[in-house]
């Protein structure tokens, strides 16, 4: 190919090439906002870059994961002390049962309140959130708790699984989510019981049997007492969930600082290079157009 374009010219578009190309770059990062969209434009930052998505994406859905078992732990809590609220009516209503003025009509009236108290109580057990049940363990599409008083316990058998589901925080630390029903509510550990313990206050209230009623209200206060110590359990898995959240919510932000840093534009150069290569541009072409075009041949004629 011949090239018609003498080395003064070539120079001249090759100056001009530059200038545009810094044009352009200028108004890339005007109209985007960045300073990094391809690998060309940051070859050595390109790496860190990616890493850092990376990173942000895995803290993001980190985060999204805490932020739904949060909502779930904070809903068993609150049906926990449901639980032992109601657990609490229902030790008054025994110890109103085993005073000794008491007749067998009125310890019936007293056993059909403590019915009512122990059904509210299995409900607050088959609490869900978000589609589980939140005492169901594993099985927790399924409800883990019936009330049929023809059993001991006053439920038919627990239908749920041992609770092993956990959640990682930002660092891999592994948090353990819920316990079962069956640990909770209906554990076969002496003094652990809740419903077999109400269930045998009604069924002495109903026999009008002072110490069956002793015995019921006992075992009230000890199963009373191991809920209660379920929901402090589930105060500190609150807490340990709240600090992980924290944890990546701090890593996610410093994740995005480092990331905008790496590829966000300085909107302020970018104007003034784009201004500085139009004016470049602009006095290059009109300090060409002022050449003197003429050859040795307009001067021979």
């Amino acid at each position: 190919m011949i090239n018609n374009l003498n080395t003064r010219d070539e120079q001249f578009l090759s100056s001009l090439n530059r200038i545009q190309t810094r044009i352009d770059r200028a108004t890339a990062q005007v109209s985007s906002g960045l300073r990094v969209t391809t690998a060309s434009d940051a070859p050595d930052e390109i790496g860190p870059l990616l890493q850092s998505r990376a990173e942000l994406a895995v803290t993001e859905q980190t985060r999204s994961n805490l932020n739904r078992v949060k909502g779930e732990v904070d809903s068993a809590e609150n049906a926990l002390r449901s639980v032992i609220a109601l657990a609490e009516r229902a030790r008054v209503l025994g110890a109103q049962g085993q005073t000794g003025t008491q007749t067998a009509v009125t310890r019936e009236t007293i056993a059909a309140e403590l019915e009512g108290v122990f059904r509210q109580i299995v409900g607050a057990s088959n609490s869900n959130f978000d589609g589980r049940f939140l005492f169901a363990g594993n099985n927790d599409q399924v409800q883990p708790f019936t009330v049929d008083f023809s059993q001991p316990d006053g439920v038919t058998g627990y239908t749920g699984t041992a609770a092993t589901r956990s959640v990682p925080d930002a660092n891999g630390v592994v948090i353990p989510i819920g316990r079962s029903g069956e640990e909770i509510f209906n554990s076969p550990t002496p003094g652990e019981n809740l419903f077999g313990a109400i269930n045998a206050l009604r069924t002495a209230l109903l026999a009008n049997d002072e110490a069956a009623l002793a015995v019921a209200n006992e075992s009230l206060g000890s199963a009373l007492e191991h809920v209660n110590v379920q929901l402090t359990r589930y105060g500190h898995t609150q807490n340990d969930v709240a600090s992980a959240i924290e944890i990546a919510s701090k890593r996610s932000l410093d994740l995005k600082t480092k990331i905008s840093t790496i590829e966000n534009a300085d909107l302020a150069d970018a104007i003034l290079e784009l201004q500085t290569g139009q004016t470049a541009r602009q006095a290059a072409l009109q300090a060409k157009g002022q050449e003197d075009r003429r050859t040795l041949f307009d001067f021979l004629r």
